[in-house]
């Protein structure tokens, strides 16, 4: 039986405000929702001694894969084996290749890694490594798990993989397989047995190797655009003292959302994906990268008349944000459909995806362990 959840701490969970949520739980003792604003505020020991604690009857089978997501992001692949055996879950096979191959991160100092030359590049930045032997470019996709790449690709580089299901890349949901890459090295820093998901999709123009936040989280990332380079710092390092701070949340294994806003609506959530690449052409044939992509739906929730919405895309009237961050004048890209399958993280409302045409005017920088971006000009 679902316990009954205050009606204010359910309304602010699901428009995205994750501190209100939690405060209001607290007063309420709804442990339930607690365990899952702990998760996604990267409170991974909290939350599981929250689970722990909770009554049989409240461990409700919805918990189950964020409980084993926490055990992941604190590399207890087993202990999230386990934790799904005992839920009688099946353990998916790239659970069962991580835990029989565990990855390993070697990075002593930090690495500055320049953007390379592609013709994507302006929309979906890429930096070089060595995977397998093979000197590689790296697409920086914070809408990406660790690896992902092409079947034809992931055959030359030599990884084994095993079928793990279907799941959506981009608006399409198409068969994944998964494997192991022995070693990946970026400058000074060293990776081996890195996870790989492989999508037939990503194949022609699309034929790129997509570096997730899965691996990020590995290091203190700085993705600097304007200066053209992506920095990552050993964990342990600290995020920039000055720039603008902008709180971010996680839910499963890489999907970071944030809160933002359009116009006067100052209560959106974002999906933060860099790898959404939508180009288009503006008003005035300039070919541009469209800065959110949401289907119609989204849009009328945000004030956007429906007579805006006709067409495959629309210039944006009002400023957009993201935090206390804004800026005008971005195109917006109409999803088909009337959802869309990022439309909800654990119960929380995700309002659009934004992409790289917002984050390309910072650089950047990642924490994961504050769960904080820091942006600056």
């Amino acid at each position: 039986m679902t316990p009954s959840r205050p009606p204010g701490a359910r309304r602010a969970w699901t428009s995205g405000d994750v501190e209100e949520a939690a405060r209001l739980a607290a007063e309420a003792g709804d442990e339930h929702l607690l365990v899952l604003a702990d998760l996604v505020r990267g409170r991974f020991e909290r939350a599981l001694a929250r689970y722990e604690s909770l009554a049989g009857g409240l461990r409700l089978r919805a918990l189950d894969k964020p409980v084993a997501h926490a055990w992941l992001h604190l590399d207890q692949v087993d202990r999230a084996c386990e934790h799904l055996r005992r839920r009688r879950r099946r353990i998916p096979p790239d659970l069962a290749l991580r835990r029989d191959h565990p990855m390993m991160v070697k990075a002593a100092e930090p690495v500055r890694l320049p953007f390379g030359d592609h013709p994507l590049a302006a929309y979906l930045p890429a930096v070089e490594g060595t995977l397998n032997g093979h000197r590689t470019l790296l697409h920086l996709d914070t809408g990406g798990t660790f690896l992902v790449m092409g079947t034809e690709r992931a055959a030359a580089m030599g990884i084994e993989t095993v079928p793990n299901g279907r799941r959506f890349h981009g608006v399409t949901r198409t068969p994944v397989r998964t494997g192991i890459a022995r070693e990946l090295a970026l400058g000074g820093a060293m990776l081996t047995n890195v996870p790989v998901d492989v999508v037939p999709t990503l194949t022609g123009p699309q034929d790129l190797v997509i570096m997730g936040t899965c691996l990020l989280r590995r290091f203190l990332p700085t993705i600097d655009t304007p200066a053209g380079h992506l920095l990552l710092a050993p964990c342990g390092h600290r995020s920039p003292p000055d720039g603008t701070r902008v709180p971010f949340y996680l839910w499963g294994d890489h999907f970071m959302f944030a809160r933002g806003g359009y116009g006067h609506h100052r209560d959106l959530t974002f999906f933060v994906d860099s790898g959404l690449v939508h180009v288009l052409e503006d008003e005035d044939g300039t070919t541009r990268q469209a800065a959110v992509l949401a289907t119609r739906s989204q849009y009328r929730s945000w004030g956007i008349p429906r007579a805006d919405l006709a067409a495959t895309h629309l210039k944006a009237a009002h400023p957009l944000r993201l935090g206390a961050l804004e800026q005008p004048g971005h195109l917006l890209s109409v999803a088909p459909g009337r959802t869309a399958p990022w439309s909800r993280f654990g119960g929380v409302t995700i309002d659009g995806l934004l992409s790289q045409a917002f984050l390309a005017e910072y650089a950047w920088t990642l924490d994961f362990d504050r769960h904080e971006y820091t942006f600056r000009s």
